[in-house]
């Protein structure tokens, strides 16, 4: 007889953050990656899905993504992380989380005591893409000296689905962390988006959104800007071009005890 040899399938290996730091690499070869934890090293893997073995227990590991020149497509599933310090989760390059059910990433403090760090930091292009009832929670750490961390960071990023609420950090003697921060432009076409910016007591309250440019064309956005008790509030959007083509849109400015923000400035 004949012995014939099957290549194995590829398919998706499912990695729990509980067993240690994780990062995830473009392979050069299209639509797949290569996944480090621990004693395993650069394992081929395409569609890789990270998860927690128990969501209800926030993991201290954090996730890095690097892109390169290439493009990393990553599953979050009932993820939840609390950083020690650092950000929860960190992309270069061009990233694209999936949602699936829960999800939870949130920043720890600066390596000084003094201030947040985000949930999600991205320094390149990223996209949150999700169902209706897939969701991410991305918590800014929270400031003592300085101010509090922001949810999402990004160079730019993409909203298309799913519900992604973005909380900044509540900053003591600085400023409170903006919901979300995009240095360049901020793209929402679906799904529910809510983003706070966190609270203050001295300085200023934290942006709901801060980015160069806004776009909405789809979905439910709300924006909020952060309180502050003896300080300025912040803006629900702070942005020098807001486009409203779609969806629904409601910003409001936080309090402050000497000015009060703005909901779009």
């Amino acid at each position: 007889a004949m012995l014939t040899t099957l290549a194995a399938p590829a398919f998706a290996d499912i990695w729990h953050i509980e067993d240690g730091d994780i990062t995830v690499k473009a392979s050069g070869t299209e639509g797949k990656n290569t996944v480090s934890q621990g004693n395993k090293k650069d394992v081929e893997d395409t569609n890789t899905i990270i998860t927690n073995r128990d969501k209800n227990t926030a993991s201290s590991h954090t996730v890095t993504i690097e892109a390169g020149n290439d493009k990393v497509e990553v599953t979050l599933k009932d993820v939840n992380i609390k950083a020690d310090s650092g950000s929860a989760l960190t992309s270069k390059g061009d990233v694209t989380l999936t949602l699936k059910g829960d999800n939870h990433l949130t920043g720890g403090i600066s390596d000084n005591g003094n201030y947040g760090l985000s949930g999600i930091s991205s320094s390149g292009s990223l996209t949150i893409s999700g169902g209706e009832t897939d969701s991410l929670t991305a918590q800014g750490g929270s400031g003592t000296d300085g101010s509090g961390g922001r949810g999402i960071f990004s160079k730019d990023l993409t909203i298309s689905g799913g519900t992604v609420n973005a909380n900044g950090g509540d900053g003591k003697n600085g400023s409170g962390g903006s919901g979300i921060t995009s240095l360049g432009s901020l793209t929402i076409s679906g799904g529910t988006v809510t983003a706070n910016g966190g609270n203050s007591t001295n300085s200023s309250g934290g942006y709901g959104i801060i980015s160069l440019d806004v776009a909405i064309s789809s979905g439910t956005v709300t924006a909020n800007g952060g309180d502050s008790k003896d300080g300025y509030g912040g803006d629900g959007i702070h942005s020098n071009g807001v486009t409203i083509s779609g969806g629904t849109v409601n910003a409001a400015g936080g309090y402050g005890g000497k000015v009060g923000g703005y909901g779009i400035c």
